[in-house]
């Protein structure tokens, strides 16, 4: 037996060449319920700090005016309780309101709205994604990911975020390729 012979047990190709170089292009549509979906899932990445902070402020003021409503009688506690409910609601609404609406003007202006078409694969060193338009390259040491129920959610370092839906147009081989890929890249 020479030292050139086949090992059987050695594959011929490393495994992460072979998924460098067949990670493929992934097409999907956007959908209104998708996209609000992501956006919910990208304001609460974003912005946790400003939620955690929010939240304790709410929680302790909320808890105040608990105790001097009991203190005042059960009318008072019903009425606190209830007026706390809509100023915590109110309040959240608010510390995430200016970045909705950023983010909603981000993506329209990257073209990915209810119907759009889009595609994203991998480069190098970047995701290349495709709407309609243009097409945009974002670096993968810039990026940040996150699994959600209904795909993969990518966020750079602009107010703006991409879902690859686990529900596309390629296989489901296809898409984990990718996936694992873009999750490799961006460590």
């Amino acid at each position: 037996m020479t030292p050139d012979s086949i090992n059987p047990y050695q594959p011929t190709v490393a495994v992460s060449e072979k998924n460098a170089d067949t990670v493929s292009a992934i097409q999907f549509r956007l959908t209104q319920r998708l996209l609000r979906h992501s956006e919910s899932k990208y304001l609460i990445q974003s912005n946790s700090n400003r939620l955690m902070l929010g939240s304790m402020l709410i929680i302790t003021i909320s808890t105040l005016i608990f105790i001097v409503a009991l203190l005042a009688g059960a009318l008072s506690f019903f009425t606190a309780l209830i007026g706390t409910m809509v100023a915590a609601s109110t309040a959240y609404l608010a510390l995430v309101h200016r970045a909705k609406i950023e983010i909603r003007q981000n993506l329209k202006r990257h073209g990915m709205e209810d119907g759009a078409v889009c595609s994203a694969t991998l480069n190098i060193d970047s995701v290349i994604i495709n709407t309609p338009t243009g097409t945009y390259h974002w670096p993968t040491g810039k990026l940040r990911t996150y699994k959600t129920q209904k795909g993969q959610l990518l966020i750079p370092r602009e107010p703006i975020f991409l879902i690859i839906p686990k529900v596309n147009e390629s296989t489901r081989a296809e898409y984990k390729a990718l996936v694992k890929a873009i999750k490799n890249r961006t460590r």
